[in-house]
């Protein structure tokens, strides 16, 4: 394991515990601690149902999350329960979203589907779900525990690993020696999702066996909270305080965004990006030919839509053996958007 990779796994790994205690908080959680980010429920199907599934989601604005709400919509329409559509529109207000998670308990919820927001702070709420017997199924992203029924995801750990074998054939394809010194920037919307770590985490791992001993990692992960605004600042940081950046891995949606949103302000057609999600700037950035850019799309609607789908059969009284679900990805270049016109 390379020294820069300890370094960078030490320093995600804490920040993640302390951020997952009652003390620890990140700069961005500080500063969006007063507000408020709730989104209450509204039901979207069958108000007349006796039977209730609560869906509580950790973003609301973006190209990622309409496509989780189409999902989720999808399998409402097939389905008997009513379902209530809830959640934060900021991923950093986690105590809003166990407000949520509480208000859904006492209205008497059949069954709950829940996009945690923090992969430690959720466990205690999952685990008063459980013990009331309320079926509970997790997407996008897991908790630190066993207290759920099933969960629909990306692998992360795999997607982090396509993500760095692709940044370093475009850093080859973009004609950098693997004798030249090098670095590449990684951004991540939250460093108290386990998705995020393991997106990490997986790149760290591959960069750490294959990549040249002259090319390595900033040491400086940016975390922007879910916000496309502060991911941008963040980018045209990164590239103004390292001037051996040559390619930046967005580990979200939002940080994909703000970077797509750097390069073209900054007209920096010299550093690659491999992204995550699929929003419309990252398209155009993909087949504009003057940039290097790709991006991990994952399946975020048939989480959704597996996810309500799951929950119906629980509530029915069926149960699964199988704990998690991976819902898979594609790596979407200009020739995989020219064959596929709706990704």
């Amino acid at each position: 394991m390379s020294k820069i990779r300890t370094c960078l796994l030490i320093s995600l790994g804490a920040a993640s515990f302390l951020l997952g205690g009652c003390s620890g908080a990140s700069k961005t959680e500080v500063e969006t601690a007063e507000e408020s980010a709730v989104v209450e429920y509204s039901c979207i199907s069958h108000p007349e149902s006796e039977k209730k599934i609560c869906v509580i989601l950790k973003n609301y604005h973006g190209a990622y999350w309409e496509k989780v709400i189409d999902g989720i919509t999808e399998a409402a329409a097939e389905m008997d329960e009513g379902v209530y559509l809830g959640g934060i529109d900021n991923e950093t207000d986690i105590s809003g979203q166990i407000g949520l998670m509480d208000e859904a308990v006492k209205q008497g919820a059949d069954g709950i589907l829940l996009a945690p927001a923090n992969s430690n702070s959720l466990m205690d709420s999952c685990k008063n779900v459980r013990d009331k017997d309320i079926p509970l199924v997790l997407i996008d992203s897991s908790i630190n525990s066993s207290e759920f029924d099933v969960c629909y995801m990306t692998d992360n750990m795999d997607a982090g690993e396509m993500a760095a074998k692709k940044m370093l054939e475009q850093l080859y394809d973009a004609g950098n020696s693997p004798l030249d010194p090098l670095e590449v920037g990684i951004m991540l919307s939250s460093d108290t999702s386990q998705a995020m770590v393991n997106r990490v985490s997986g790149f760290l791992d591959y960069w750490a066996n294959y990549a040249p001993e002259q090319w390595d990692v900033a040491q400086d992960i940016p975390i922007n909270g879910g916000s496309i605004k502060k991911a941008q600042a963040d980018a045209g940081k990164l590239l103004k305080e390292n001037g051996n950046i040559k390619g930046i891995f967005g580990c979200n949606n939002t940080s994909t965004v703000g970077i797509v949103n750097t390069l073209l302000e900054e007209e920096r057609t010299d550093v690659t990006l491999v992204g995550f999600d699929l929003a419309d700037e990252t398209r155009e950035l993909i087949q504009n030919p003057d940039y290097r850019a790709v991006t991990v799309l994952q399946k975020q609607d048939q989480m959704g839509y597996l996810g309500m789908l799951s929950l119906d059969s629980f509530i029915k009284g069926e149960k699964s053996e199988q704990k998690y679900f991976d819902t898979g990805v594609a790596m979407v270049d200009s020739e995989y958007l020219m064959e596929n016109d709706s990704p």
